[in-house]
């Protein structure tokens, strides 16, 4: 066989095994990502259980909505370590979930539900604003979140 040719069947091998790598790496990678609360759980918790918080947007409040049904304007209660999966969407126009305290910062969109994990540590109250402006009254769009235990 040529020379020639060794090397480009070794460039050929040597190309799929890289991209085949990657692929594993992205695939784990992607894994990961979605079975990020399962995996949070178990390791914090031993158990991989999480409570769902749906939270809506819309001018100028927030409203929390807990698995039981209800419903609460502008103030969202969870337990100290515990892990929580808040679906947060919007219902009339763009807003943006921000609690400046924590580092967190989530676009609420009309038509999309976007998932944030939240595990607070440290008790206390924690303000929510919106961080986009979202019309005359934006300035009224506060609320808090109230870590007990």
């Amino acid at each position: 066989m040529e020379r020639g040719k060794v090397l480009e069947y070794l460039t050929i091998f040597g190309a799929a095994a890289i991209l085949g790598f990657l692929a594993y790496i992205t695939a784990v990678g992607l894994y990961v990502v979605d079975n990020y609360g399962k995996t949070v759980g178990k390791a914090a918790f031993g158990t991989g259980e999480y409570e769902v918080i749906k939270v809506y947007a819309r001018q100028f409040s927030w409203v929390f909505e807990y698995p039981n049904g209800t419903k609460v304007f502008n103030e969202l209660v969870i337990e100290r370590g515990k892990l929580y999966k808040l679906e947060i969407t919007s219902l009339d126009v763009v807003h943006s979930f921000y609690i400046r305290e924590l580092g967190i910062k989530y676009d609420a969109v009309p038509g999309f539900w976007y998932t944030m994990w939240l595990q607070v540590d440290k008790p206390g109250v924690y303000n929510i604003f919106c961080a986009e402006y979202c019309g005359a009254k934006h300035y009224l769009m506060l609320a808090k979140l109230i870590v007990v235990g």
